[in-house]
């Protein structure tokens, strides 16, 4: 069984590592941090909490792979991607998990370091690049591309054929229609639909609605 040390001390981190831990594809054996922001802690959710300068004195690359669990709402832009290249040059294998309740299509291409959460789904022909999530319940269709390190909440819904850069953020139940092709840095907000191309750094939000009293409507019965 694969040894997994995960970057990362958030909540999602703990997530990521109690899903790894309760299936027997792989076991999480530490988490790591920058040593600034451990401070006086050894341990993260139970497991040794290691300083990232340190950790391949504790965990050989040759026997430990590693999970840089950082979500892209993260405060430092791209902190993701960023560690990622540094657990390479430190010579670890980024470690890619898919739930056993996900449905990934054979013919789709799976990056390192992705993570695919319950029952996902990813069809035929589609491509999750390096560094991406996808939480529970979301839908990437047909010959579909995500950009490599952004993140899809859950329910999030991908119609076929649609290309997207990287660092996007796509929030729950938002939804992207087909053929479109969006840029990098792209935030998509929780129940947004995109019907057309995005540019690079577009923000697009669902509509808000209003929160009207019951006395202002006249109902007839």
């Amino acid at each position: 069984m694969k040894k997994i040390v995960v970057f990362g001390d958030t909540s999602f981190a703990g997530i990521v590592g109690e899903y790894i831990n309760s299936t027997n594809l792989a076991e999480v054996v530490a988490y790591t941090l920058d040593s600034a922001f451990i401070k006086n802690r050894t341990s993260f959710e139970g497991f040794p909490l290691i300083p990232f300068e340190q950790i391949e004195n504790r965990y050989n690359p040759i026997d430990f792979e590693m999970l840089i669990a950082i979500s892209s709402v993260s405060q430092m832009k791209h902190l993701n991607s960023i560690k990622f290249y540094e657990a390479q040059k430190k010579g670890y294998q980024l470690f890619s998990f898919i739930h056993p309740t996900a449905f990934v299509a054979n013919s789709a291409t799976i990056g390192a370091n992705v993570l695919i959460f319950p029952h996902a789904i990813v069809e035929p022909q589609a491509i999750i690049n390096n560094g991406v999530f996808v939480r529970s319940a979301a839908y990437v269709s047909h010959e579909t591309e995500i950009g490599a390190f952004s993140y899809l909440a859950p329910r999030a819904a991908f119609s076929g054929k649609i290309k997207t850069g990287n660092h996007c953020f796509f929030g729950t139940n938002s939804t992207i229609r087909d053929n479109v092709n969006i840029g990098d840095n792209v935030i998509v907000g929780a129940g947004a639909t995109v019907l057309k191309n995005l540019p690079n750094e577009t923000i697009l939000k669902a509509a808000d609605c209003d929160i009207l009293p019951i006395d202002r409507f006249k109902l007839k019965l």
